[in-house]
């Protein structure tokens, strides 16, 4: 047989001013409305639509005999087969469209009867009110059957997803509507589509399958349990979607042959924080198991990014002058230069009062003493060799002619500058290395005064870290095997051997910032760094602890007390205080209060805490 359920979904309660709520206290589920179909029978070609329809009647008592309605319209429910056969189809139609016409009087008799029922039952429900402040509160929804039978409730994990899920105890012949919220774990948000199918197995054969294809909104699946035999069955769920396949094996489950066989819940005292599902899919919200690892000590220090000496140029104007860009153009920041490669010309300035005429006046005598020392230096040779003068007169008279050879090229070269003003006529500006131009401060036509800063290069291969640690915590740092530093909303982390080297550790402390230098190379790869940038760093000291472990955005500090949330079941957390050791760039270790396997918020952790400070502040309940 295959169950067609139509849920009537009531008002979203609010959540008591309790921080929390016991199982069975103003909890309540909705009442899903069914109808029994035989199995559909292949199709023949002459086969047609037949409609079966509830009657009012049957709508009024079982609405009388489970409580309540839905606050909305009443609808009338109706179900669709296929007959091998049948030549009739009736359209499907709602109660709650306007009637065009007057029907037969037996039509508004059902529209009334619904009406009535529907009034009658809505003053019945349960989970809404007030405290004594005027707050509102709605039960979660959740909670004992009808007919008493209590609530199961289940929180369970594999890989890739959670499953919370409460339903009354299975009876055979009663219908028990399962709660099933999924939860995504890549990204903690509620499973959108997919067919859920919930399966009692007996000694790993299929027994009976319930199925719904969708989920009656985001994250929550209802499907409703009606067991035909009593037994232990292994209870499994399925989910299979786009996004998610995933199985949950709960293991074993009763299914009682009688209500007054289901034995009475247990009174187990509830003083958890509630926090619910909706809420935690509506935030940044996420959960990470405690788990045994090693913790690194470290200490912090203030550290800038640096280029390595050899990498790095500064190049500076060797005169005051005109900048003017090459034949091949004029560079741009970030652009790949190759070492000897000219960037720019620099046009040295003329002095005042200085003109053409000068200035050939200063060739012509810079050519006239070039000739001179020419001369003089012949006739030293001829003394030398005849033994009259002694060598260094000829090494003199040598160093005088090439001193009046560049006067002459000088004189020349401001002549043509003169004359001609081009980008040839100058002092190159050449790059000493190979890299990136990672700062420019001239453009073409420039005016720089001699010694200024022209550009800077870096070779863009490694880059280093320079971590000045306080002279407090040097006796720890001996051989640090690395460090970790924030950039932005993320976090590096360099290890010696694996992405990083040690480069060196100062062996003397700064006498003036009373610092002790520790410095590491790394690649160049993360482009979000830049040379002389500033980060708060923590230098791993190369001590270490095998300890329980939580990520550090787990912790909040109350009143200087580290707490933590743990996951009491889908929905509850407990606040728990606890003793943390080590830190290093992820995790913290927990020396008391916690123990391996336990799930503890990690994100979200601070909205967790204002619902334990008032229940208001963090949103309101649900109902199915």
């Amino acid at each position: 047989m295959i169950m067609v359920t139509d849920t009537l979904m009531h008002p979203r309660p609010k959540p008591s001013s309790q921080k929390t709520a016991s199982p069975t206290q103003g909890k309540r589920t909705s009442t899903p409305r069914r109808i029994a179909l035989q199995p559909r029978q292949a199709q023949s070609p002459n086969s047609s639509r037949q409609t079966a329809w509830m009657s009012a009647s049957n709508l009024r008592a079982q609405a009388a005999r489970r409580g309540r309605l839905a606050a909305t319209t009443p609808i009338a429910v109706m179900a669709t087969m296929t007959q091998t056969g049948a030549a009739r189809t009736r359209r499907m139609t709602t109660l709650t469209r306007p009637m065009r016409a007057i029907g037969s009087a037996v039509l508004a008799l059902v529209l009334v009867s619904l009406m009535a029922a529907c009034s009658h039952d809505h003053s019945h429900e349960a989970g809404h009110g007030h405290d004594d402040h005027g707050n509102d509160h709605h039960a979660h929804g959740h909670g004992d059957a009808d007919d008493g039978r209590p609530t199961v409730v289940i929180t369970h994990f594999t890989g890739s997803s959670e499953l919370f899920m409460e339903y009354p105890a299975l009876v055979v012949g009663e219908e028990s509507r399962f709660l099933a919220h999924f939860t995504r774990l890549a990204d903690f948000a509620p499973v959108r589509d997919g067919v859920l199918d919930v399966e009692l197995l007996q000694q790993g054969r299929l027994k009976a399958r319930f199925r719904v294809r969708a989920p009656a909104r985001d994250g929550l699946f209802t499907p409703v349990i009606q067991p035909r035999e009593p037994g232990e069955y292994d209870l499994v769920l399925k989910l299979s979607g786009e996004d998610l396949n995933t199985t949950h094996a709960l293991g074993k489950v009763d299914v009682y042959a009688t209500i007054d066989a289901v034995p009475p819940a247990e009174d187990v005292p509830d003083s958890g924080v509630s926090y619910l599902k909706e809420q935690q899919w509506q935030g940044e919200f996420d959960l990470a198991q405690a788990d045994v690892r090693a913790v690194q000590a470290s200490v912090p220090a203030s550290a800038t990014i640096t280029a390595p000496p050899d990498r790095f140029a500064t190049l500076r104007a060797p005169s005051a002058g005109i900048v003017a860009s090459t034949a091949e153009g004029f560079p741009s920041i970030g652009a790949r230069v190759e070492r000897g490669q000219q960037l720019a010309t620099l046009r040295p300035l003329l002095s005042a009062g200085t003109d053409a005429a000068t200035l050939n006046l200063a060739l012509e005598r810079a050519e006239a003493n070039e000739r001179l020392a020419q001369q003089d230096l012949a006739r030293h040779r001829r003394l030398f060799a005849s033994g009259a003068i002694a060598e260094h007169r000829v090494h003199e008279a040598e160093n005088t002619l090439e001193v009046a050879r560049a006067e002459t090229r000088a004189a020349r070269a401001r002549v043509v500058q003169l004359a001609n003003a081009t980008s040839r006529a100058g002092i190159a500006i050449i790059a000493p290395i190979s890299g990136r131009l990672v700062d420019l401060r001239i453009t073409p036509g420039a005016v720089v005064e001699v010694d200024s800063m022209l550009a800077q290069i870096a070779g863009d291969s490694e880059l280093w870290l320079r971590a000045d640690v306080a002279e407090a915590d040097a006796p720890r740092i001996s051989r640090p095997d690395g460090a970790w530093f924030d950039l932005g909303d993320r976090r590096v982390r360099l290890d010696v051997g694996d992405n990083a080297h040690l480069i060196a550790v100062g062996g003397v402390i700064d006498d003036t910032r009373r610092t002790l230098p520790v410095i590491l190379g790394f690649a160049t790869s993360d482009v979000g760094l830049r040379i002389n940038q500033r980060v708060a760093a923590h230098i791993l000291t190369g001590e270490q602890v095998q300890a329980v472990t939580v990520p550090r955005s787990a912790l909040i500090d109350d009143g200087g007390q580290p707490i933590v949330y743990v996951q009491r079941g889908g929905e509850t957390f407990e606040r728990r205080a606890v003793r943390t050791g080590l830190r290093d760039a992820e995790f913290v270790a927990i020396t008391h209060g916690l123990a391996a396997g336990e799930r503890v918020v990690s994100q979200g952790a601070y909205d967790v805490h204002l619902a334990a400070a008032d229940p208001a502040e963090a949103g309101h309940g649900h109902a199915h």
